[in-house]
């Protein structure tokens, strides 16, 4: 009997024995895969990380071109080198069309002086529109161009000056629906510029239409001053 229990006792042993073989050797997988997995990782992160430094790489090629392509168009660099008349060098002023009101509509001569040391020229037709609100806000639609005008050349000695003539459509022709409103000057872009010169109103009485879709405003190309 005491033979057998023993029996009994060292198969128990040898099967505890086993049982705690067997858990070290899963403690010791487990222990393995955690560490392959962690080294997995910062692997993984490295190549994620790589990726947007190839990116940022190509990112500020791409943004720097713009900025470049823009900063030559508006630094008015070519139109120097042309002799075209900048903004910053003309002084504008509205002058009346005497005599040339007509049924519906009177005439503003808009005029541009060289004030620069340099002869510079203008060609083609000024983009203008009404501002008001004494803050240079726009006030409807800009004028539409007169195609059919004369567009050649205008060479300004310094202290020279080139016209333009607007034609001017009465608000009150338009209805309520125009939403007359009183404009301060004109905003004017010379030709080939994206500088504007605001010309106050000292003489007229411009009224515009708030309404964006009514075009009160018609423009020539400009001429010699004469």
């Amino acid at each position: 009997m005491f033979k057998r229990e023993a029996i009994m006792t060292m198969c128990g042993a040898a099967g505890v024995a086993a049982l705690l073989l067997t858990a070290g050797c899963s403690a010791d997988a487990a222990g393995s895969g955690g560490d392959e997995s962690a080294s997995a990782t910062p692997s993984a992160t490295t190549t994620t990380s790589a990726s947007p430094d190839s990116s940022a790489t190509g990112s500020p090629t791409e943004e720097s071109s713009e900025p470049s392509e823009t900063a030559t168009h508006d630094s008015g660099e070519a139109g120097s080198a042309s002799g075209r008349c900048e903004s910053p060098e003309l002084a504008g002023s509205l002058v009346p069309d005497e005599g040339g009101a007509g049924a519906g509509h009177y005439g503003v001569w808009i005029v541009l002086k060289n004030e620069a040391p340099e002869t510079c020229t203008l060609q083609g037709w000024p983009g203008v529109s009404f501002v008001g609100d004494g803050d240079g806000e726009q006030i409807g639609a800009a004028a539409e161009f007169d195609r059919s005008s004369p567009h050649e050349t205008v060479t300004l000695e310094p202290g020279a000056s080139a016209q333009a003539l607007v034609r001017v459509a009465q608000a009150a022709n338009y209805g309520d629906e125009c939403g007359e409103t009183p404009a301060d000057g004109l905003r004017v872009y010379p030709p080939g510029e994206k500088r504007s010169l605001f010309v106050q109103n000292d003489q007229l009485e411009l009224t515009a239409c708030a309404d964006i879709d009514d075009s009160l405003l018609q423009v020539q190309a400009l001429q010699p001053a004469s």
